[in-house]
């Protein structure tokens, strides 16, 4: 049973990752922040990869931190681990930028994009984990 839970959670955390990726991808294609590098349809690929990445890996902080955040519902526990997840790479990004300028720097309208687009990670994410708390049969509910 539980196992069965964790593959259907897995596979819409996947499917959340590669959507949301996607919809990041015609975001930049609608505000220009930044150019793409490659065509279409190897950024298909990418940004779906990207998307389900970022997804994992937000969705593993939130399992690991959903009892310690200071929220209660499942919504804004997601947006502040996926805002978490943004500022430490972005932090990472300020680091780089430091040491070669030259290469690395920032962009203002890129690090505005970045952060909304972690917001909206955070949404589908949260969602989702509502979604599946609430089919888990645990006794929890749909919080979202």
């Amino acid at each position: 049973m539980k196992s069965r839970f964790f593959l259907q959670r897995l596979a819409l955390l996947v499917a959340s990752g590669i959507v949301w990726g996607w919809l990041s991808m015609a975001i930049n294609s609608f505000t220009g922040a930044f150019t793409f590098e490659s065509g279409l349809s190897h950024n298909f690929i990418s940004f779906a990869l990207g998307g389900v990445i970022l997804s994992l890996i937000c969705a593993g902080f939130l399992f690991m931190l959903e009892g310690r955040l200071p929220f209660k519902r499942t919504l804004p526990k997601a947006v502040l681990v996926s805002a978490s997840v943004w500022l430490v790479l972005r932090i990472g990004g300020a680091f780089l930028s430091a040491m070669d300028s030259e290469r690395f720097h920032v962009v203002t309208p890129q690090t505005l994009q970045g952060f909304l687009l972690a917001i909206v990670l955070g949404v589908v994410l949260g969602i989702v984990w509502g979604l599946t708390n609430g089919n888990a049969g645990y006794g929890r509910k749909a919080v979202i």
